[in-house]
């Protein structure tokens, strides 16, 4: 039962139309239905959303939509809405898209180019370009990624001649609110032919089809848009990138087999089924 309301959610953010209808899909403008609900994240703060599918292109959303400044907001002030409890405490691994970066781009005898981040958080995959004499810029809302050489809390920030050879945008495409606004954005600042890497929700994940509103990823107001294939496919179009390889994996690299739950995370990741999308392109 809902007891908080949006003008709760908004924890005084000073501006009008914090939160908006959303009806259409921001990927393709087709038509949605309600799927199921939504709860906030927030342990204080109990709001229920809409969940909404796209009948089209079968993006998921929640609604309605907060706007980007209150995101920004939130996460400049670290809210429990967006990052959830102790996560700024947390002592996480390099994720498998993460790992994927590394692979692609700081291999042996890799020259160093103009890197660019989009949600830098703690700095984990930023670092690794950094120490590899690469010249990066990056962009993190919250304090916890600024300590950084080059980290700015906005694009309007960045050094506008910046021109980066390659972008990365890893788990950051759920907590926008206009993705396509926002993947138009970095595509200003690719350099001809930029590799381009990014990592989203995959809403066509085992786990996504049999807990729906119990999934792990659905956690609004920290995310508030999740990926079909179609949809990811759409925005990259409309945003100038071309894509050139697509798959499903999961958060993280399983462990060593040691009982039935750590031998599912295996086969989920082998058999492709897991939660992001780890999407390379390329600037057009």
């Amino acid at each position: 039962m809902t007891s908080s309301t949006l003008e709760d959610l908004a924890e005084s953010y000073a501006a009008p139309a914090v939160f908006s209808r959303a009806l259409s899909c921001p990927i393709c403008a087709g038509n949605s239905r309600i799927a199921h609900a939504a709860d906030n994240i927030h342990p204080h703060k109990d709001y229920r959303f809409n969940f909404r599918n796209c009948r089209e292109c079968g993006h998921g959303f929640i609604d309605p939509m907060p706007s980007q400044g209150l995101l920004s907001y939130l996460y400049a002030k670290g809210s429990h809405s967006v990052v959830g409890v102790g996560w700024t405490d947390l002592q996480e691994p390099m994720s498998i898209p993460g790992r994927f970066v590394c692979a692609r781009e700081l291999g042996s005898g890799a020259t160093p180019q103009r890197y660019l981040e989009l949600g830098v958080g703690k700095g984990l995959l930023y670092k690794q370009f950094l120490n590899n004499g690469w010249d990066c810029v990056g962009i993190e809302p919250g304090s916890w990624g600024r300590t950084f050489n080059g980290v700015h809390g906005d694009f309007s920030d960045l050094p506008p001649s910046f021109r980066a050879d390659v972008i990365v945008a890893i788990d950051v495409l759920e907590h926008v609110a206009d993705p396509v606004a926002t993947l138009r954005r970095l595509r200003d600042f690719a350099a001809a032919n930029a590799r381009f890497y990014a990592a989203m929700p995959n809403l066509e994940s085992l786990r996504a089809k049999v807990g729906r509103r119990r999934w792990r990823m659905l956690r609004p107001l920290g995310h508030v848009h999740y990926w079909s294939r179609s949809s990811v496919g759409k925005a990259f179009s409309l945003a100038g990138f071309r894509i050139e390889q697509m798959r499903k994996t999961d958060l993280w690299v399983p462990g060593p087999i040691k009982s039935l739950r750590s031998a599912l995370k295996a086969t989920i990741e082998y058999l492709g089924l897991g939660d992001q999308w780890i999407v390379s392109a390329r600037a057009r």
